[in-house]
């Protein structure tokens, strides 16, 4: 197995950095810091980390087409635009239980967006999807930590990590409908590497790149042996997520969380790859009309 050693590209301190997203027009970074109510923007080139402060927390970013953003927050999935917020979804719980946590885009325009517990173990949380008519479906329950989300679009498969249990599932999607059919488990023990599955990019070969929280790394990971033929090391225990970014899409950008004692946990990291990986795909509305 290939161990590459994760370089510092900004040194703030998240207390939860997550959710990055690759913007190719602006050339920029998206994140956020799910617990200190911030969305991130960084710039690669001059290493400028600009903040938006919210009242909540905000767990996820992606684009939309056309303008504006859509972010999940604690308690639904809103738009965000010219500093206005516009719920497009409000959760039944109120964030009194549950938040949202990991959320994506898939090929087609939609999002998929997951919750998790308070507590960090109760079966409560779910996976929603967001049409491209705004309309909200369920399309999982009994889950504790939705997390990390990948499309395949060369095998149609959508893989989807489950933290507390340390699976990684897959499913398969069609981009003519929100419709998933679960084939199986990806077959490996990510505990045997330290820590558990969150949040996740896919390369171009069809490989996972998947972020384990508690084991300062990031993995490559075959879906359907399970095998692992690359460790990225980051000096950080508790890595969040990561997604692929830079001109040809072979920046590997690597968020973390802060922790006692760690001076560079919390802190945003990259590598540079030979192989290039997924874009971050934009949310893209219809006129609910056409």
């Amino acid at each position: 197995m290939m161990t590459i050693q994760a370089n510092r590209v900004w040194d703030g301190k998240a207390t939860l950095g997550e959710g990055p997203f690759w913007d190719e027009t602006d050339h920029m970074l998206l994140w956020v810091d799910i617990e200190g109510y911030t969305l991130h923007c960084f710039n690669p080139d001059t290493k400028e980390d600009t903040t938006l402060p919210f009242a909540q927390h905000v767990t996820a970013v992606v684009k939309k087409e056309g303008g504006g953003l859509l972010l999940a927050m604690r308690d639904g999935i809103y738009s965000y635009s010219r500093d206005r917020l516009t719920p497009y979804y409000l959760h039944p719980d109120e964030g009194k239980k549950i938040r949202f946590n990991d959320a994506k885009c898939d090929p087609a325009g939609r999002l998929w967006a997951g919750t998790m517990a308070f507590d960090g173990k109760s079966p409560i949380g779910e996976l929603v999807v967001l049409d491209t008519k705004e309309r909200i479906t369920k399309k999982i329950d009994g889950l504790a930590i939705s997390n990390g989300m990948a499309w395949d679009t060369k095998q149609r498969l959508f893989y989807h990590n489950e933290t507390v249990t340390g699976e990684t599932t897959i499913y398969r999607y069609s981009n003519e409908s929100i419709d998933i059919e679960k084939v199986g488990i990806v077959p490996i023990n990510y505990r045997t590497y330290g820590g558990g599955p969150d949040g996740m990019t896919i390369d171009n070969e069809g490989y996972l790149w998947v972020a384990l929280w508690g084991a300062g790394a990031v993995i490559r990971v075959d879906p359907i042996t399970g095998n692992v033929d690359k460790k990225i090391i980051v000096p950080a225990s508790n890595v969040t997520s990561c997604t692929f970014g830079g001109q040809e899409l072979k920046t590997l950008y690597i968020t973390t969380a802060a922790k006692e004692g760690e001076r560079e946990s919390g802190a945003l990291f990259s590598v540079e790859l030979e192989v290039g990986g997924a874009p971050s795909y934009p949310y893209k509305p219809k006129l609910l009309n056409e």
